[in-house]
């Protein structure tokens, strides 16, 4: 093999380069650690770059949409030329314009807001009258009006992965002698093995907004997707991604392999006692890319020099967030438990002293 062509060979999975390893005789991405064999990079990355249609699409995006940014935080906001950003979703500053935005950035495809803001506001409030010790003033009005209708970034990867795992696992069988029972356990060696394909598993590409969070308002409907259309933006803030696929593709290898190893362990029959996993090796063969914006109105509230941050899922409701607690209301209810506990004590004893 010529040293130059595979120093030019791009992988399936990140888009990172591969090298060619000769310990183990196959191309492998310092980036993500995925290995193939030649053919297998040859067949995956066939047909990967972008036409003509894709090009003037993503020309036209960069016409179409404004950047700003937040001097503060950092953030980066963009929108169609009909809706101006004034403040940043994150931290409230003011937010300043400058420039366009690359064709890159174009989403293939978008999830369009269902559940418009006055509805948001009133489950929102709906959800945190359940929390006793938030703030007096959190699902006020006037705090509502920070309540962001934003566009988060997100991949989602289509992959197929080969999934093997080895077991060992136990079987006892009983007897009776008399007036003695023998218990033999039985060990055995399984292995199962299987070629999955996973479809839309998803990562945000938002580095500003708490994984956890999003990951907490999942899933999106996917039945609901459209094809990318700078109308869907009006009226809502969108983020730009600055986490790209090649960075998020570990949280998406961490759930795959989750899902396979799950997968693998379910095709068990219950016929065994116990199985005890010895190891597992899931390899992903080619990762397809999808760059999609996903619905959420977002909220930050700033509550005794900490930011706390919530979403809800502006197609299904689903809300999620870090939530602050009122020193004061819980000193209030420390007190009234006390003074409650010590009638209880007061009355026991005015009932054993009568």
């Amino acid at each position: 093999m010529a040293s130059s062509g595979t120093y030019s060979l791009k992988c399936p999975n990140c888009g990172g380069e591969l090298k060619w390893e000769a310990e183990s005789q196959l191309l492998v991405c310092e980036y993500c650690d995925s290995n193939f064999t030649e053919e297998e990079v040859s067949h995956l990355t066939e047909g990967q770059t972008p036409d003509a249609q894709e090009i003037a699409q993503g020309e036209a995006f960069s016409q179409d949409t404004d950047l700003y940014i937040c001097n503060s935080c950092g953030a980066q906001i963009f929108s169609d030329h009909a809706t101006a950003a004034t403040f940043c979703y994150y931290c409230h500053n003011p937010v300043t314009l400058t420039g366009r935005l690359s064709g890159e950035f174009r989403p293939e495809k978008v999830i369009p807001f269902k559940v418009a803001r006055e509805n948001a506001v009133l489950m929102f409030q709906e959800h945190c009258r359940k929390k006793w010790f938030l703030p007096g003033n959190f699902t006020k009005l006037s705090t509502m009006e920070k309540l962001t209708g934003l566009y988060v970034p997100f991949w989602l990867a289509d992959a197929n992965v080969e999934a093997y795992a080895d077991y060992t696992a136990t079987r006892s069988h009983k007897s009776r002698r008399g007036d003695t029972t023998h218990v033999r356990v039985d060990t055995f060696s399984l292995t199962r093995e299987a070629q999955m394909s996973y479809n839309g598993v998803p990562a945000d590409g938002s580095r500003k907004i708490d994984d956890t969070i999003m990951d907490a308002i999942e899933p999106f409907d996917y039945r609901e997707l459209k094809d990318f259309d700078i109308s869907y933006l009006a009226g809502f803030y969108c983020d730009k991604y600055d986490v790209d696929k090649a960075e998020v593709l570990g949280r998406i290898r961490t759930r795959i392999e989750a899902g396979a190893v799950k997968r693998l362990r379910e095709d068990i029959p219950p016929m065994y006692e116990t199985v005890t996993e010895k190891n597992h090796r899931i390899r992903m063969l080619g990762v397809r890319w999808h760059y999609m914006m996903m619905p959420v109105w977002f909220f930050t509230y700033k509550y005794a020099g900490k930011v706390y941050e919530f979403a809800m899922n502006a197609q299904t409701g689903k809300v999620a967030g870090q939530y602050p607690v009122s020193k004061l209301k819980m000193l209030m209810w420390s007190a009234a438990l006390f003074a409650a506990v010590g009638l209880v004590i007061t009355l026991i004893a005015g009932f054993l002293g009568g």
